[in-house]
């Protein structure tokens, strides 16, 4: 496959809704745009004939089936059975996405829910993302499962690599992370939680900002060990500012942080680590071959901007009303919704996590950045 050049492909997020990239793009990007479009028929186009996925909670195609106790719950975030937006990538391409790995609940991080000690059990899918993971640090983030055992996408990377050596000619790898990464400084400064090895309550902002930068940077070198190993195609999702979700309104508001937070932490704060980790994950990873940067969340913040464009009748509050076992959207299924049809009207689904549809906004811009430069296989 050529090395084509994935950095004007990261310039507009609403391309789902006009059809077009008019006024979202410069003329230089039109003249890139026609060349590269030129192309859509040639050989140099990517038969896609397998999916891997890496990544966290945004990426993860059913982990936590194995807490949910629910053979029809597959235990995603988001409403399930729904799928979510690297599932349409692969129903797209007519290929298969299936969980690497089971992980059944955790006394602690599920907050007492269950007695049980979270374990985790191989099963051999090419989904290897998983609900919490941070990006190269333990302990993740999922708040279901044992923290000690959730994959960082570092280590996912490498049981790929252990368990299949490189990545095949006709593979498309897909990966995201950052976001845990964000909210463990958030947790660690705000609830003083040992997210950094430093024991309770000793992170610093100092020490806060080092790891986010530490994080890019390792997520940077997860990509290009990818590609190192053979990937022919990447599609790189970045990290999400949180600063729009349900649970941002409740513990990102000035009255919480006064009374509740060991060490206050703002939403801008949140947004400056999720800008700065982005900008060294965009920078790091231009120049590498057949890598394509996504900014995944420009259209879910247009939609928030935009909501009835989108057919979107709520994009402030959680579709889930599910409490047992916990909140998660893990658990959330059509039958635990503040409405029949929230699946498909709201944007997100528990405090965190996408609907369906919004999952369907995220994959329709990835489907618009791969079709240039991948095909179904024949």
């Amino acid at each position: 496959m050529s090395k084509f050049n994935s950095s004007i492909w990261s310039v507009c997020g609403v391309i789902v809704l006009s059809g077009s990239l008019s006024g979202c793009i410069s003329s230089n990007d039109h003249l890139n745009m026609q060349s590269i479009t030129a192309s859509n028929n040639n050989k140099d186009r990517l038969a896609v004939r397998s999916i891997t996925v890496f990544g966290d909670s945004f990426n993860d195609v059913g982990t936590f089936q194995g807490a949910t106790n629910d053979p029809a719950n597959l235990g995603k975030a988001t409403v399930n059975p729904g799928k979510i937006w690297v599932e349409n990538i692969a129903t797209y391409f007519d290929v298969s996405l299936k969980p690497n790995r089971s992980l059944t609940m955790d006394k602690d991080a599920s907050s007492g829910a269950t007695t049980e000690i979270g374990t985790a059990t191989v099963i051999g899918g090419n989904g290897y993302a998983e609900s919490g993971a941070r990006v190269a640090m333990l302990p993740s983030q999922s708040g279901v499962g044992n923290n000690q055992l959730v994959a960082p996408v570092k280590q996912q990377i490498a049981n790929y690599i252990a368990a299949k050596g490189k990545f095949t000619a006709n593979e498309l790898v897909i990966i995201d992370g950052g976001t845990n990464d964000t909210y463990a400084q958030f947790s660690a400064l705000c609830f003083g939680t040992n997210d950094n090895g430093l024991g309770s309550g000793n992170t610093t902002l100092l020490i806060a900002n080092e790891q986010i930068v530490a994080a890019a940077n390792a997520q940077v070198d997860n990509i290009k060990n990818i590609v190192a190993n053979g990937a022919p195609l990447v599609l790189v999702g970045a990290a999400a500012d949180w600063t729009n979700t349900p649970f941002a309104t409740t513990y990102l508001n000035a009255a919480y942080q006064a009374t509740d937070c060991s060490t206050p932490v703002s939403a801008q704060q949140i947004t400056n680590w999720t800008k700065r980790f982005n900008q060294i994950l965009k920078n790091g990873v231009a120049q590498l071959p057949g890598v394509i940067y996504m900014d995944m969340w420009k259209p879910m913040n247009d939609a928030i901007a935009n909501p009835t464009q989108y057919s979107l009748e709520n994009v402030n509050k959680a579709a889930c009303i599910n409490t047992k076992p916990t909140s998660s959207g893990v658990f959330c299924t059509q039958s635990t919704l503040a409405a029949s049809d929230a699946a498909q009207t709201w944007l997100w689904s528990d405090s965190f996590h996408p609907t369906p549809r919004g999952h369907q906004i995220m994959s329709d811009l990835a489907l618009s950045l791969l079709e240039p430069v991948a095909m179904k296989a024949q």
